[in-house]
């Protein structure tokens, strides 16, 4: 049972994502209808979750964890992360409070860690460097992962979103040529390591303990 309604929960949720990704068409950029990938995806998501967590949790990780995804392949292909998902996963994390799956005191440290930390190192560099290594796009972002999150799950999340984009800046510069400037999107990264630090707490939940998420 799980199963068939994560198949159709999954392909509607992710159909959903193209459609409004098609829709935008933020830079021209469309995903083709006969490529399932979201749909694929958001259906390994939507198994996890309902197969592991309460009714609740399930509810709200399956919808975040779809809308990370569309934000990660517009970003990935446009370097633009579009407003209208970025809403919908603040929506559902602020449902996640309500709901009582994070407590409103992490949910606001969250953002702190999320958001207004990372706006500060960007003021920083952008002063020293006159160059600006994250966008508002991404902000924005650290504001609805960290709401999800809670500080400690958001602070490794950015921990390991900079070692995943530096590690792919060096494949690329090691295939391609060697280009200092060149740019990195960085949502996808923070996508993939928001959720593999969500799903690690719940395998592993003695080491996040450790940290004090809550």
């Amino acid at each position: 049972m799980i199963f068939a309604i994560s198949i159709i929960s999954g392909f509607l949720s992710g159909y959903s994502i193209k459609a409004t990704i098609n829709w935008l068409a933020i830079n021209d950029f469309k995903i083709a209808d006969k490529n399932f990938n979201l749909e694929f995806l958001s259906f390994l998501g939507f198994f996890w979750s309902f197969t592991n967590l309460t009714f609740n949790e399930a509810v709200i990780f399956s919808g975040i964890y779809t809308v990370l995804l569309g934000i990660a392949f517009v970003d990935y292909k446009t370097f633009q992360i579009p407003l209208v998902f970025i809403i919908l996963g603040i929506i559902l994390s602020i449902a996640g409070v309500l709901l009582n799956n994070v407590i409103l005191e992490s949910a606001l440290w969250g953002v702190f860690v999320g958001a207004v930390i990372p706006l500060v190192i960007m003021g920083i560099l952008w002063v020293i460097t006159k160059r600006q290594g994250m966008g508002f796009g991404d902000i924005q972002l650290g504001i609805m992962l960290g709401a999800w999150l809670g500080p400690m799950r958001m602070a490794l999340t950015l921990f390991s979103a900079s070692v995943l984009s530096l590690l792919a800046w060096i494949a690329v510069s090691l295939v391609e040529d060697f280009d200092k400037d060149r740019a990195v999107p960085m949502a996808p990264f923070l996508a993939v390591a928001g959720i593999g630090v969500y799903v690690g707490s719940f395998y592993y939940p003695e080491f996040f303990h450790l940290l004090i998420i809550q």
